[in-house]
């Protein structure tokens, strides 16, 4: 089995969101967090499924309702470890601010 690794701005990244929603309905960020950890530890046994994309770079997309969240990760092989990089809810443009490098 993989080890799981957050980047920093993968913290963030939860931390944001869960924030989000905690201003509107307490309840379901907790649910939020318990599901996206949940989604995301199946990437230790599975770390090959999320679907490719660029640089060696994956996906996870992780369902909610009608919408959901994406992990961007990286499987370290050699390493036996799972890098998650970011995380986003479906809606938004992309991983990081564009105003970030």
């Amino acid at each position: 089995m993989a080890r799981l690794i957050y980047s920093g701005q993968a913290l963030a990244d939860l931390e944001r969101l869960t924030d989000f929603l905690a201003e509107s309905d307490p309840p379901a960020a907790a649910e939020t967090v318990g599901l996206i950890e949940e989604a995301i530890a199946v990437l230790q046994r599975h770390p090959l499924i999320g679907r490719p994309v660029e640089h060696e770079l994956r996906n996870s997309v992780i369902s909610r309702g009608r919408t959901g969240y994406v992990a961007l990760y990286s499987f370290e092989e050699k390493q036996k470890a799972v890098l998650i990089l970011a995380i986003r809810h479906q809606r938004e443009a992309g991983y990081w601010d564009q105003n970030e490098g």
